[in-house]
């Protein structure tokens, strides 16, 4: 016990950081629950984790503690998460360079963290690659269609994946 100086008042917490109460251990235990669960689902960043738990309608001072929690033990590493998300969607979907962008921006990892990522991922000529890859694809699907019209729809499909007018320009130059 601590006696507090002028009051004669003693108090137990003085010398320790004020000590939560059982209702605070229940509410941040609720908080980490839930923060595992939806990691199980897939990887992901800080600020989706974050909204998450906001969404929950948890205090912002336990969502902040969930949050150092997490990132102390290893489970939210952005810089991780970047590069396996950028990896995976140019595993499975064909994505470009700017669709990754747009798509790792939206779930919150910084500008410096994307760029690292996405300039580490498209070494050399890899993004042109992907792009020409991509369209062989496409292509197949639209042989029916005149020279043109192919042409138009294969840029377009293109474009949504993600890919730059002078990729683009370069590969309608080469498969068509």
């Amino acid at each position: 016990m601590v006696r507090s100086e002028g009051t004669g008042e003693t108090s137990a917490g003085a010398q320790h950081a004020a000590p939560r109460s059982i209702q605070e251990d229940k509410v941040l235990t609720r908080a980490r629950s839930c923060a595992y669960r939806y990691l199980t689902i897939r990887p992901r960043s800080c600020v989706e984790v974050e909204r998450k738990l906001s969404d929950r309608e948890f205090p912002p001072e336990i969502v902040s503690s969930v949050i150092d929690h997490l990132s102390r033990l290893g489970y939210l590493n952005d810089e991780q998460f970047a590069r396996q998300w950028a990896a995976s969607r140019v595993r499975s979907r064909g994505y470009g360079r700017r669709r990754l962008a747009q798509e790792l921006r939206a779930k919150g990892i910084s500008p410096d963290i994307i760029k690292n990522t996405l300039g580490d991922l498209f070494e050399g000529s890899a993004e042109t690659d992907i792009a020409r890859g991509e369209a062989d694809k496409k292509l197949k699907a639209l042989s029916r269609f005149e020279p043109e019209v192919r042409r138009r729809r294969l840029a377009g499909f293109l474009e949504r994946k993600g890919f730059t007018s002078e990729i683009i320009r370069t590969i309608l130059r080469t498969v068509l």
